[in-house]
C-alpha cells in the first residue's frame, strides 16, 4: 500500500501523443515549431529538406531503410551536447524562455517546451544529430515513437529507453550527411503525411505530381514569419528543398515556386499607393505615434500619450485599406487575391499566432460589426495588415494548442471592441473614418466589366497612373479637410504633437480665396454700374458672417493641439484668410451704408450719383491696396503716391551725387592728377548711384513704397521670386527663370534697393555670358541662415579664373564676355560689397554643377 505522505504524479507513455501528434494537429504548425527551436538556438539558417517521396519503401518495411521517406531539418545554431539533450531537449515542457526572455540578442520564440514533439507529428522515427563548436564528436539520439503508443496504464514515459551514441566526423559523413561545426540535424523518417501526390493518366502512368502541399507550406511559413520584427539585419533564413521536385518547381510561376528561401515580403510588396495607417508605441511605451498615409502622401501624424500603458509597451499596428484597384494590385504583387490571403495577422516576437488573420477568421469581429452598417464600416475584405508585439514579460500568453492567446487584461487593452476602448480599434477607427468620411470609399469609375479591368491590372496592361476614380483629387481633399478633426478624434490633453498635411489646408484656402476675390470684384463692378441693392448686400454680408464663423471654428479646432512648424504655417495662412474676409465685410458694410444713404436722399440726384461713383472707385482702390498689402512690389499705377514723390526727391539727390562726382573726375583728368585705381573706384561709386536711381525710378512706377524703403523687413525668398517675375523680362525676352524654394524662409531687415541691384548684376552677367536659363535654389541651413545658389547655362567662368575664382570680386578685374555687350569689371565687386554691408556673402561654386554654366552661392544671415 502506498504511503499517503509520498504520493506524486505519474507520467504515462500516452503523454507523448497527447502533447505530440494529438496536440500539434497540423504538419505546417509542426514544422514551424521546429523552426522556432532553431531560431532560439541562434541559428542563421534552417534547411527543410524532403527525400524519398516519389519512390520509397514506406509500405514495405516495418522499420526503415535508406529508401524510406525522410524530412531533414538542419540548422547552424549553437547545437547541443549530451547534457543539453538530457536536461533540456528530453525534459518535457522545459523552455529557456521561462528564465531567459532574450538569448543571443533575440527575443525567444518558443514558450511551452513542447515543440520538440512536432517530430512525432511528422514521422514515426527520429534521429537527432547534434554538435557544439567546442566538441569534435556528434551526439546521436534515436527515437521510435511507436514505443510510446503502448496501451499500458502502468507504463510510464520515463521507462522507455532511448538510444544515445557518439559519432566521429567520418562516422557522421558515412551516413550521407555533410559535416558541420555546430548545430542540430533532425532526421524524421517514415513520414506520417503524404506531401506529394502522383497524378496518373488513364493508362496508370504517372503524368505529373501534385506539389500543392509544398506551396502551402511555404506560404504558411511566409505568413508566420515577420522579419521586420524578429530577425535583426536579416540574419535568419529558412530554406525549403525537395530535390526530386526541381522539375515541378520550374513549371510553376514565380508566386507559387516552393523550393528556395522563405521570405515574408507581403507587406513590402504593398508598394502600390493605397491608404494605410501605421501605429507604434515610442519612448519605452509611454507614447504612441500614429501616421495615416494615402497613396504615398502623409495626411497626418500624431504623437499622443499612451493611455494603455503599462499593459501595452511595445506594439506596432499596420493596416492597409484595399479599394477595388488596390485589390487588383495586391493580386499582381503576390499572385493571390487578397480575400484568399487573409486579413489582420497577429505576430508575437516575430512569429505569427494562428489562426488569427486566416481566411474567414473574423477574430476581431469586423464582419459582424459591418453588418450593422455596410456603408459605414470596413470589413475583412476591405483591409489587410498586421499587429506586432514584442513581449519580453510573457504578458500575451500563447495557448498550448497554438490556437490563439489568452484573453487577459493585456489582450483587452489591445483588442477590446467595446466602445473602441483599445489601441487596435482606436487606430482602426481612424483609418475607417478617413476611408468612409474623407474618401467616400475611394470608389472607382463604374466600368461595364470590373473583372476585365482587374485582369488588365494583374497582367500589367493597365498601369496605376491610368486608373480613374469616381472623384477627382480636389473633391476628395475638400472633404478630407472638412472631416480631418473627426478623423483624428483626439483629446487635446493627450496630444503631444500633431502634424496635418499643410497642402490640405493651403489648397483649400487658396481655392476659397480665389472664389472670394472674384465674387468681391464682381460686387464692386456691380456697385459701380448700379446693379446691386442694399438687400442683396445684406444677403452677401450674412454669407460672409457665416463663412467667418466657420473659419473661426476651424482655427479653434487647430488651436486645441500642439502642432508642428509646417502645420503652424498653414494655420497662419488660414488666419490671414480670415482677416481678409473681415476686411471684405467692412468694405461691403460701407457700400451698404452708402446705398442706404442714397435711398434717403431725393435731392441733388446727379451730384449724389457722382459722389457714389467716386466712393465706389475709392472702395475698389482700397480693396486693391488691401489685396496687395503683403507684396513688396505692387502693380503699375496711373498716379504717384506721396511716398513715390519722396523717392523722386531721393533720385534727384543721387543724380546730384553723380553730377558732382563727374565734375571731380573731369577736374582730375584736366589737371592730369589721378591714379587709375582711384579713378575706377570713383566711377564704380557713380555707377552704383546711377543704378540706385534707375531702380528707384522703376519702383516709383511699380509700387506705393513706404518711407523706409531703404530698410525694411522682407521675406528674402518671396521678394526674390516676386522681383524676378516682375523685372526678369527686362534683361532679355529669351531668358527663362526657375525656382526651387524647398519650403525655405528667412526674414531680414535689408535695403530692397541694394538687394535688387545685386540681383540685376548677377542676372545681367549671366545674360552677357549667353545664358538662356537661370535656376534659383533656396535652402535653410538653419533657422538663422538662408543659402541661395544661382546657376545658369551660359559659357561659365573663364578658365584663367578657375584656380583663383575670388579674383573676380576684385575691383577692375574683368573678362570680356563672348557677346557684343561689354563688362565694366566692377559689378561683382560692388555686389560683394553690398552683400557685406548686409552681413551676407557671395562666392563662386564652380562650372557645370547644376546647369552648363556658372553657379554662385549667396549666404543670407539674419544678424
Amino acid at each position: 500500500m502506498a504511503n499517503p505522505n509520498e504520493l506524486h504524479f505519474k507520467t504515462n507513455v500516452q503523454l507523448k501523443s497527447i502533447i505530440g501528434k494529438d496536440l500539434i494537429n497540423d504538419d505546417n504548425i509542426a514544422i514551424l515549431e521546429l523552426v522556432k527551436n532553431s531560431f532560439d538556438a541562434d541559428a542563421k539558417k534552417v534547411n527543410v529538406t524532403y527525400l524519398n517521396l516519389k519512390d520509397n519503401d514506406d509500405k514495405l518495411t516495418q522499420t526503415y531503410s535508406k529508401k524510406t521517406s525522410r524530412l531533414i531539418i538542419q540548422d547552424d545554431g549553437l547545437g547541443m551536447d549530451l547534457d543539453d539533450i538530457q536536461d533540456k531537449w528530453l525534459n518535457i515542457a522545459y523552455s529557456e524562455k521561462k528564465s531567459n526572455k532574450t538569448q543571443h540578442n533575440r527575443r525567444m520564440a518558443g514558450a511551452k517546451g513542447v515543440g520538440r514533439f512536432s517530430c512525432d507529428r511528422l514521422g514515426e522515427y527520429l534521429n537527432l544529430y547534434a554538435k557544439t563548436k567546442n566538441k569534435t564528436e556528434y551526439v546521436k539520439l534515436s527515437i521510435d515513437w511507436k514505443l510510446f503508443e503502448i496501451e499500458d496504464e502502468k507504463k510510464e514515459i520515463q521507462s522507455i529507453p532511448l538510444k544515445v551514441e557518439y559519432l566521429s566526423k567520418s562516422d557522421f559523413e558515412n551516413l550521407g550527411f555533410t559535416s558541420f561545426q555546430n548545430g542540430v540535424l533532425l532526421e524524421i523518417i517514415k513520414l506520417r503525411s503524404t506531401w506529394a501526390y502522383p497524378i496518373k493518366d488513364k493508362n496508370g502512368d504517372v503524368k505529373k505530381w501534385d506539389t500543392d502541399k509544398f506551396v502551402n507550406l511555404k506560404k504558411y511559413l511566409e505568413k508566420l514569419i515577420n522579419p521586420s520584427q524578429a530577425f535583426i539585419d536579416n540574419d535568419f533564413g529558412i530554406y525549403i528543398n525537395a530535390p526530386e521536385f526541381i522539375y515541378e518547381n520550374k513549371l510553376r510561376d514565380e508566386h507559387s515556386k516552393f523550393i528556395g528561401k522563405v521570405e515574408n515580403k507581403i507587406f513590402d510588396k504593398l508598394d502600390f499607393k493605397s491608404t494605410s495607417i501605421e501605429v507604434r508605441t515610442t519612448d519605452s511605451g509611454e507614447n504612441i505615434l500614429t501616421e495615416l498615409k494615402d497613396k504615398g502622401q502623409t495626411i497626418f501624424w500624431i504623437k499622443e500619450k499612451n493611455i494603455f500603458y503599462p499593459e501595452l509597451k511595445n506594439i506596432s499596428i499596420t493596416l492597409y485599406f484595399l479599394n477595388s484597384y488596390a485589390k487588383s494590385f495586391f493580386t499582381k504583387q503576390t499572385g493571390i487575391r487578397s480575400v484568399e490571403y487573409g486579413s489582420v495577422f497577429l505576430f508575437i516576437n516575430g512569429f505569427r499566432i494562428p489562426p488569427y488573420g486566416e481566411v474567414g477568421n473574423d477574430w476581431l469581429g469586423l464582419d459582424q460589426r459591418r453588418v450593422q452598417g455596410v456603408r459605414r464600416f470596413l470589413g475583412l475584405r476591405d483591409i489587410v495588415g498586421q499587429v506586432e508585439i514584442l513581449d519580453e514579460e510573457n504578458d500575451f500568453q500563447i495557448i498550448s494548442s497554438r490556437e490563439g492567446i489568452v484573453k487577459n487584461e493585456n489582450y483587452k487593452k489591445l483588442f477590446n471592441q467595446e466602445r473602441n476602448n483599445s489601441l487596435f480599434f482606436k487606430s482602426f477607427r481612424r483609418l475607417e473614418r478617413y476611408v468612409v468620411e474623407g474618401l467616400d470609399w475611394d470608389r472607382a469609375l463604374e466600368y461595364d466589366d470590373l473583372s476585365a479591368i482587374h485582369q488588365k491590372i494583374v497582367t500589367g496592361e493597365t498601369k496605376e497612373e491610368d486608373l480613374e476614380y469616381l472623384e477627382d483629387d480636389k473633391s476628395k481633399q475638400r472633404r478630407i479637410y472638412n472631416t480631418i478633426h473627426s478623423i483624428i478624434s483626439a483629446k487635446a490633453d493627450e496630444v503631444i504633437e500633431l502634424y496635418i498635411n499643410e497642402s490640405l489646408i493651403t489648397q483649400k484656402i487658396e481655392e476659397e480665396k480665389k472664389k472670394s476675390e472674384r465674387e468681391f470684384q464682381q460686387l464692386i463692378e456691380d456697385f459701380d454700374n448700379k446693379k446691386i441693392d442694399s438687400e442683396t448686400l445684406g444677403i452677401i454680408l450674412q454669407r460672409k458672417a457665416e463663412h467667418n464663423a466657420e473659419l473661426e471654428k476651424q482655427i479653434k479646432e487647430f488651436s486645441k493641439y500642439s502642432t508642428n512648424e509646417a502645420t503652424n504655417k498653414a494655420i497662419l495662412e488660414l488666419q490671414n484668410y480670415k482677416r481678409r474676409i473681415e476686411e471684405q465685410t467692412i468694405l461691403i458694410e460701407k457700400l451698404q451704408n452708402q446705398l442706404d444713404n442714397l435711398q434717403d436722399q431725393n435731392q441733388n440726384t446727379e451730384r449724389k450719383a457722382k459722389d457714389y461713383k467716386d466712393r465706389a472707385e475709392k472702395a475698389e482702390t482700397n480693396f486693391r491696396i488691401e489685396k496687395e498689402k503683403n507684396l513688396y512690389l505692387l502693380a503699375t499705377r496711373r498716379t504717384l503716391s506721396p511716398d513715390a514723390d519722396g523717392l523722386i526727391h531721393t533720385i534727384k539727390i543721387n543724380n546730384i551725387e553723380v553730377r558732382d562726382g563727374l565734375d571731380n573726375i573731369i577736374d582730375d583728368l584736366t589737371e592730369n592728377d589721378f591714379e587709375i585705381e582711384d579713378l575706377i573706384k570713383k566711377l564704380g561709386f557713380l555707377k552704383i548711384n546711377a543704378e540706385r536711381s534707375l531702380k528707384m525710378a522703376e519702383f516709383v512706377t511699380r509700387a506705393d513704397l513706404q518711407e523706409d524703403i531703404e530698410k525694411k523687413d522682407v521675406d528674402i525668398v518671396s521678394y526674390i521670386e516676386e522681383y524676378i517675375s516682375l523685372y526678369g523680362e527686362t534683361f532679355s525676352d529669351k531668358i527663362s527663370f526657375k525656382f526651387e524654394t524647398n519650403n525655405s524662409y528667412l526674414n531680414k531687415n535689408i535695403s530692397v534697393l541694394n538687394l535688387s541691384i545685386i540681383l540685376d548684376n548677377i542676372v545681367s552677367n549671366a545674360v552677357k555670358w549667353n545664358a538662356k536659363n537661370i535656376l534659383f535654389e533656396f535652402e535653410n541651413t538653419n533657422e538663422k541662415q538662408l543659402v541661395l545658389v544661382i546657376s545658369d547655362d551660359g559659357d561659365g567662368l573663364a578658365k584663367k579664373f578657375l584656380n583663383d575664382p575670388n579674383r573676380i570680386f576684385e575691383l577692375s578685374v574683368r573678362e570680356v564676355p563672348p557677346t557684343s555687350m561689354s563688362g565694366s569689371g566692377i559689378g561683382l565687386f560692388y555686389t560683394k560689397s553690398l552683400l557685406k554691408d548686409m552681413n551676407c556673402d557671395i562666392s563662386f561654386l564652380g562650372n557645370n554643377l547644376k546647369l552648363d554654366g556658372a553657379s554662385f552661392k549667396i549666404t543670407f544671415n539674419t544678424i
